[in-house]
């Protein structure tokens, strides 16, 4: 329930008009620098199930995410988040919350909007969590009626805003798509793609339907379990978009792999059960794992240059021994998967709706 200062006829007061042409350039490049420098991209799933993982060398208890799906999803890393640097992002999320007291936000229009309430989205969700890294499960510090979405985080054009109130009242009252539910980053594995880029307005839609595609196609987002599609809580929670079981096995199948799409078809009926709420972190909430009786110098190989850019790109000097086990599974997995992709061509086309590829006027 909103509280008194961000009613829901408040909030449609403030934020529902929107701008034919656009008045303003609005330019998210310092956002875009942030994300660029602590995404980690896994690429496309290849719907293979993570077996349980085991004890590492010397030990008897496992860290990290235990999850079949935990070989899926971009990650951040969280432990860049730190001192100055997760001050400079909370100046940025400040300059964001600004933004409408100087260019109402009625003279902008409704692609630049929607870009802007998933960035300040975004912005929020990842400054709040890293603020309390290093938490692992992430369902109750965000849910419930002391999670962080209920709330009241932000201040825009005077009213205060919880998370919540950005996603249900504001986004999907405003723009009645699906895929808008891909751009809002949750920070947990099994939500949608964090990406290394900021949303605009010239190519939101496009980066939707590229998140959209990503998570549909993985097993964190859907699957069959004999004549069973399992598909995530994801779609429960944005209930609204999808007012019965065909509209959201429509959605799933426009935007699964051909054969995929095929199998929705024939499914029997559809549970959404699928979750994974432990911290999309590149380390798993474990910056720094020391076992002795892990080190092996040749850990740097196996990983391959792109993990060694990453990190020396962070400043992270890691010995062999201090990157967690779940961290190398999880990067070696991903290399393999893409190595056995390299020379693979495909080409999927989507029929775009009209109200998104209509030039701004």
């Amino acid at each position: 329930m909103l509280a008194a200062s961000a009613t829901v006829s408040s909030i449609d007061a403030v934020f529902t008009e929107a701008a034919a042409a656009p008045a303003v350039n609005i330019s998210y490049d310092d956002w875009s620098y942030v994300l660029k420098a602590t995404v980690f991209e896994a690429g496309r799933s290849d719907r293979r199930h993570a077996a349980p993982p085991e004890p590492s060398i010397g030990r008897r208890i496992i860290k990290g995410n235990t999850s079949s799906t935990r070989f899926e999803g971009n990650r951040l890393y969280f432990p860049g988040f730190e001192g100055g640097n997760l001050e400079a992002v909370m100046r940025i999320r400040a300059d964001l919350m600004a933004m409408s007291d100087v260019v109402p936000m009625a003279e902008w229009t409704k692609n630049q909007q929607l870009a802007y309430w998933l960035n300040l989205y975004n912005i929020t969700l990842i400054s709040e969590l890293a603020k309390r890294y290093p938490e692992q499960e992430l369902r109750s510090l965000l849910y419930g009626k002391r999670g962080l979405l209920d709330r009241k985080l932000l201040k825009v054009a005077g009213v205060k805003l919880s998370l919540n109130d950005i996603h249900h009242t504001i986004i999907l009252a405003n723009w009645d798509n699906p895929l808008v539910i891909y751009g809002l980053f949750h920070g947990y594995v099994g939500c949608a793609n964090i990406r290394p880029e900021a949303y605009t307005a010239e190519r939101v839609w496009e980066q939707l339907r590229d998140n959209a595609v990503e998570f549909v196609n993985s097993n964190r987002g859907a699957r069959m379990r004999g004549d069973v599609l399992e598909v995530s809580a994801l779609y429960e929670e944005n209930a609204e978009l999808f007012p019965d079981e065909a509209s959201l096995r429509r959605h799933i199948a426009d935007h699964a792999e051909p054969a995929f799409a095929a199998r929705i078809n024939g499914a029997s009926r559809i549970k959404t059960d699928v979750k994974d709420y432990y911290i999309a972190d590149f380390f798993q909430g474990y910056p720094s794992d020391t076992n002795p009786n892990a080190a092996n110098p040749g850990v740097f190989t196996e990983l391959g240059p792109a993990m060694l850019d990453f990190l020396e790109a962070k400043g992270a000097g890691l010995r062999s021994s201090q990157i967690p086990v779940a961290v190398r599974e999880y990067v070696i997995k991903i290399r393999e998967r893409n190595k056995a992709r390299e020379g693979q061509v495909s080409v999927e086309e989507f029929e775009t709706p009209k109200e998104e590829t209509q030039p701004e006027q």
